[in-house]
């Protein structure tokens, strides 16, 4: 049994300034797609890039949250490793 994977796009519609869309157009048309591709070409640009401007968990709960006031070795590494000492 053969199975096809199928990709369906989704049709969206945009309201944009006419100079905006015609000047997209000449850009989409310079890099040889269409306008509709160049928008997905950005779209998916900015989506990646994005996902990678992300703060690390240490980032995002620093101040949020209070130390424990246990002791011990494994407390001291965990301090040492997510920079919390001092």
């Amino acid at each position: 049994m053969i199975h096809y994977r199928v990709h369906v796009k989704t049709r969206v519609t945009l309201t944009l300034d006419p100079d905006v869309s015609h000047r997209g157009k000449l850009a989409a048309r310079a890099r040889g797609t269409t306008f509709s591709g160049l928008i997905e070409q950005l779209l998916s640009k900015e989506t990646v890039s994005s996902s990678k401007r992300r703060s690390s968990f240490r980032d995002q709960w620093r101040g949020k949250l209070a130390l424990s006031e246990k002791t011990g070795p494994r407390m001291k590494h965990l301090k040492k490793k997510y920079q919390l000492e001092g």
